[in-house]
């Protein structure tokens, strides 16, 4: 799947004995997306606790499989009758913007709500609101020396979720609010007390693409306060108040016809001068991983376009999708280490052959140096990647950019074709004589 993830499964398979070996293990109700995911997430939590702080980053997307009508086991989702399964995903990350792997996750279809339903049939039932909670208990504490944040957008707003924080160990939380709570004893609400707050100082935030739009620059202000946030008036279950600190970043002249920035973040972490809040804006921001790994699962790896027959089955074949996608957003990574601005420096480990040597198979460095045109020896990491991501169509123009997951992994794919053919010549090699 790491080799061809936008091929379909009977592409991926070499014969038809492995297609049915596939079919076999993705439709045996014994195995679990849980073990397909085992070995892959126990090495995610060691590597963080290599880290005395990482991320954890949630969300939820839809899987739309509509348009295969044979499918049992679906779920409605969207607003125009598809059907579908809900995926809501943990993925670690380090503070530097690293993705270090999938942490949790959990595969739902998504229930009606039922006319006239009361409130207490509502909180007795599966809801979707669950998943930010659940995940944070499934997940629990990555080690005693590594704080764990999980940061969420708006639909993790939740006081249950700040509380299943608040329960496990070394455990912390990074919301972006979508209520405006009472606060200090219901004197106030949050936004009203954090719009008359001084404002702490600017910054410039980086917005992606989205919808269409360009990538841009937008110019915050910044203030900060701690808060009290009143527990739900209507939910016994909560009593206490909960202290938190609230960092408000508020876009005040953006361009025509754009939207805004407007973010009223929730955190654990203490706020207790501009660059503590600054730093809380930037860990949110990386909330955006998570939403560019969904499009490597949906478009790179095709992950909608599977032709399983069972609700069951597109979840076994998910939980391997993931672990693919990370490894294409991985490959992404070290190929924009390596080529990006900061790589000039002759210093920099981009820079020194001796990097490369240590860390890619000779193989691998004996091609991409022919295609680079130069020697084995003096090939930089910089150069290496630099030729995978033009082999993938980089043009490498300033106003280019960095090179995309999908440009670096075509060019991958291809330098590893040549590389396979090349062992498969050196482990059986030509008849000298055709006779």
């Amino acid at each position: 799947m790491a080799d061809s993830p936008d091929r379909s499964l009977p592409k991926q398979c070499e014969d038809w004995g492995d297609l049915k070996a596939a079919y076999r293990f993705l439709n045996n109700p014994k195995v679990t997306p849980e073990q397909i995911q085992q070995t892959h997430r126990q090495r995610v939590r060691r590597r963080c606790q290599a880290s005395p702080l990482v991320l954890a980053i949630q969300d939820t997307t839809e899987l739309d499989f509509t348009r295969h009508r044979t499918v049992e086991g679906l779920g409605p989702i969207g607003n125009g009758g598809g059907r579908g399964l809900l995926q809501h995903s943990t993925l670690a990350v380090t503070p530097a913007g690293d993705l270090v792997g999938v942490l949790h996750q959990i595969w739902r279809t998504r229930v009606p709500v039922p006319e006239g339903e009361t409130r207490r049939q509502r909180l007795g039932r599966p809801r979707e609101s669950d998943f930010w909670p659940e995940s944070v208990r499934a997940v629990g504490s990555v080690g005693a020396d590594t704080r764990l944040v999980h940061v969420t957008d708006r639909g993790g707003d939740l006081f249950e979720m700040m509380s299943a924080c608040r329960e496990q160990e070394n455990t912390g939380f990074l919301i972006r609010a979508q209520h405006n709570r009472w606060v200090d004893e219901g004197k106030e609400k949050l936004w009203s007390f954090m719009g008359k707050q001084a404002v702490a100082g600017y910054r410039d935030v980086l917005m992606p693409a989205h919808n269409g739009k360009p990538e841009r620059i937008a110019r915050v202000s910044i203030r900060h306060a701690r808060v009290s946030l009143n527990p739900p008036c209507r939910d016994p279950r909560f009593t206490e108040p909960m202290m938190a600190w609230a960092v408000y970043a508020i876009e005040e002249s953006p361009p025509a016809g754009v939207d805004p920035i407007e973010w009223m973040l929730v955190t654990s972490e203490a706020v207790e001068t501009f660059e503590d809040a600054c730093e809380r804006v930037d860990w949110y921001c990386l909330r955006w991983l998570i939403e560019e790994w969904h499009r490597v699962e949906k478009t790179g790896c095709r992950l909608e376009a599977s032709q399983l027959k069972t609700a069951e089955g597109l979840e076994r074949w998910a939980a391997l999708v993931a672990i693919a996608a990370i490894r294409l957003l991985q490959l992404r990574d070290l190929a924009q280490t390596a080529v990006g601005d900061k790589a000039e420096d002759p210093t920099s480990p981009a820079n020194q052959p001796v990097a490369l040597q240590a860390l890619v198979p000779r193989t691998w460095v004996l091609i991409v140096a022919r295609m680079a045109k130069r020697e084995a020896e003096t090939l930089t990491p910089r150069q290496f990647w630099l030729t995978i991501a033009k082999r993938g169509g980089f043009i490498g123009r300033k106003r280019d950019g960095q090179p995309g997951w999908m440009t670096i992994w075509r060019g991958w794919y291809d330098v590893m074709m040549m590389v396979q053919g090349v062992e498969l010549l050196d482990s059986a090699p030509l008849s000298k004589s055709c006779g």
